[in-house]
């Protein structure tokens, strides 16, 4: 009977035991299974943000045109479909990220998609799909890369014309605005101004065509500066460059030449090194007077010829590496206006026009802006902000 009973417990041991590493092998094989299917599943939506992470930078290349960048991401994502997934739904939008710069008026793409991938092994516990999803947002640009710019702003007296609100105030404005754009840890700003201050500390009066003639004028009333911003990202008003763009007063006479070829100057002697030089020139119409010092004789050309040097001088700073952007505000093309020699003698030989000379001294021609009318600036300076941040894209989401 002990034999008899010995071997029927072996037995129930053995049964025990096959049954346990029966359930084991279960274990073992469903936990392989589910390994296998994350894994696939893990798989299918690295593959599904990488799609979107193209999608949206693709998109990003064509902002700030907002229905181009979401045609472009959608297009992509057409053209590169993905393998394995099922249901796939997605979304794109643009909008305007103000942690970067040039928002004008949309900056951001995000594409968000959503799909399931089936579970070969896991159905058998139930688990027969398995939800995925990916988000990527680009921008462009992203960043500001590091510049020194001089702002050439006229302040002639045909500036204090054009009604309510006055030409000098839109310009004042407009520069204002681009400041909002800029960020002062890597973007520098001077002034240089026409005609020239008398004096450092007269640089607020208002300006007087004889000023040009004194060889002891200052033409870069600001030097390059990065204090134009207040903590928290507004404009710091008790700066020397905001401080002195509200006070000037429109006065005097015309020139470009010199005026630009002092900004070039100021940049090569006090730019920072392996930083973009930038020029951004406003004007309002014909240049009508030259400098009456020893440097500009009578017969010198540009008395003889202060529209065509302006332009020169422009195309000079841009063959030494400047950027040139120049705005021709509200300046004079019904009447076939042709510049003329210093302060107001024969037309210029050949004849030029004052749209010819200001669009002539930007370096390309996406880089003059014209503005027939006496409205704001702003629209124009937020361009020049995007076009001179020029960062590529890059995902930030």
């Amino acid at each position: 009977m002990d034999r008899v009973r010995r071997l029927r417990d072996q037995g129930s041991q053995r049964g025990q035991a096959i049954v346990m590493v029966a359930v084991a092998l279960v274990v073992l094989m469903g936990c392989a299974a589910l390994t296998i299917d994350l894994g696939y599943a893990w798989y299918a939506k690295r593959e599904l943000q990488a799609t979107a992470d193209a999608a949206a930078l693709a998109g990003a290349q064509e902002l700030p045109n907002s229905a181009n960048a979401i045609s472009r991401a959608n297009q992509y994502v057409a053209l590169n479909p993905t393998t394995g997934i099922s249901n796939l739904t997605k979304t794109v939008t643009t909008s305007c990220n103000t942690s970067v710069p040039g928002c004008n008026p949309v900056n951001s793409v995000k594409v968000e998609m959503k799909g399931t991938t089936k579970m070969n092994f896991a159905g058998l516990f139930g688990m027969s799909t398995a939800k995925i999803g990916a988000r990527a947002t680009a921008c462009q640009p992203c960043d500001t890369i590091p510049l020194d710019i001089m702002i050439v702003l006229d302040r002639t007296g045909s500036m204090a014309n054009g009604g309510n609100p006055n030409k000098m105030t839109n310009a004042k404005n407009g520069v204002k605005t681009f400041l909002q754009f800029l960020d002062p840890t890597k973007v520098w700003v001077g002034l240089t101004v026409l005609p020239p201050s008398n004096t450092t500390a007269n640089r607020c009066a208002t300006a007087q065509t004889a000023w040009y003639d004194s060889t002891s004028s200052v033409w870069t009333v600001v030097p390059l500066s990065s204090d134009y911003k207040a903590y928290g990202g507004g404009l710091n008003t008790s700066s020397n460059l905001v401080s002195t763009l509200n006070c000037q007063q429109p006065g005097g006479t015309t020139h470009y030449a010199v005026a630009i070829d002092k900004a070039q100057q100021y940049l090569v002697a006090n730019g920072r090194a392996n930083v973009q030089n930038v020029i951004i020139f406003l004007t309002d119409g014909a240049a009508n007077t030259a400098p009456h010092t020893a440097a500009y004789p009578a017969g010198h050309i540009y008395r003889t010829r202060p529209c065509y040097t302006g332009k020169v001088s422009g195309q000079n700073a841009t063959a030494a590496g400047t950027w040139v952007y120049t705005i021709g505000y509200d300046v004079s093309t019904a009447n076939g206006e042709i510049c003329q020699q210093d302060r107001q003698g024969a037309n210029e030989s050949p004849a030029i026009t004052p749209t010819d000379a200001i669009k002539g001294a930007a370096s390309t021609p996406s880089n003059y802006y014209f503005k027939p009318d006496t409205g704001q600036l702003n629209t124009i300076f937020t361009a020049i902000a995007a076009d001179i941040s020029t960062g590529k894209s890059k995902l930030i989401d």
